[in-house]
């Protein structure tokens, strides 16, 4: 029998079929921990490609929630509500596995005067502010958009990534978190890519093993179209900031994203 990567607890072995569309009779097989819930599925590699098919559900929801010409998308908003929770407005700012998304030109138009930095395994916008992800610099707010589900290695890759994080700052990823409900009737782990289907417990217990605290926020795309699992997961090191995160959601309902 193996073992949870992150609690070391005894995992099964399980089959889930997809019962709703786009992914209709798709059949997932992993792991799924008996202690922390978390459920993994090492099959369902995916590979970002920098144009996918305009038909798909793929490109569909990265079309919706990513910056257009006209309009910023969910990783400025996430970025912008970590630099008023770190109260620095002249802040670093890391984006983390962007791809295309064009949020950092966004945010860099509206705080001139921050430090914006794209953080990736290549420099796909040939941007003169990438960095590769084994030498990237820490920064005061690291934003990380639908990408925690992708991490094969779970325990390692959040390592690579909470490095990123400076001791006073503060990490915002976006993910789907898993409830405990039917997998059967969730779009969100038959997505090619999704290895991972977090849970609360799961990233309680990985953020508390690397020193950090942990809170989870419903933006307001889930609300609509991200459905009730949809969150805004943060993470922290200092006590300041698990104050100042209790500040920000004292006056809002919901974490901002995009519509």
């Amino acid at each position: 029998m193996s073992q949870c990567p992150v609690c070391g607890g005894e995992e099964d072995v399980v089959s889930h079929t997809c019962r709703i569309k786009p992914y209709k009779d798709k059949t997932q097989r992993g792991h799924q921990c008996r202690s922390c819930g978390l459920i993994r599925y090492p099959d369902n590699v995916g590979h970002f490609a920098k144009v996918i098919a305009r038909q798909s559900t793929e490109a569909t929801l990265r079309e919706l929630r990513n910056a257009t010409d006209e309009r910023p998308g969910r990783e400025f908003f996430m970025a912008e509500m970590g630099m008023e929770i770190v109260s620095k407005h002249n802040a670093s700012v890391s984006f983390f596995g962007s791809g295309l998304n064009t949020d950092h030109l966004w945010l860099k138009r509206k705080y001139p005067e921050i430090q914006t930095k794209l953080v990736d395994l290549e420099n796909m916008q040939e941007a003169e502010n990438f960095e590769a992800i084994p030498v990237a610099t820490p920064s005061d707010v690291v934003v990380a958009s639908e990408v925690i589900e992708h991490f094969t290695e779970p325990v390692e890759h959040f390592k690579s990534l909470l490095r990123l994080v400076k001791d006073d700052g503060i990490l915002i990823c976006s993910s789907n978190i898993y409830d405990g409900t039917d997998v059967s009737l969730h779009q969100y782990p038959f997505v090619p890519g999704h290895v991972a289907y977090w849970t609360p417990l799961a990233l309680i217990k990985l953020a508390s093993d690397m020193g950090c605290f942990v809170d989870f926020r419903t933006p307001e795309v889930g609300l609509t179209r991200g459905g009730p699992r949809k969150k805004y997961i943060i993470f922290y090191k200092s006590t300041q900031n698990m104050f100042r995160t209790s500040l920000y959601f004292g006056t809002h309902m919901h974490a901002p994203s995009e519509a």
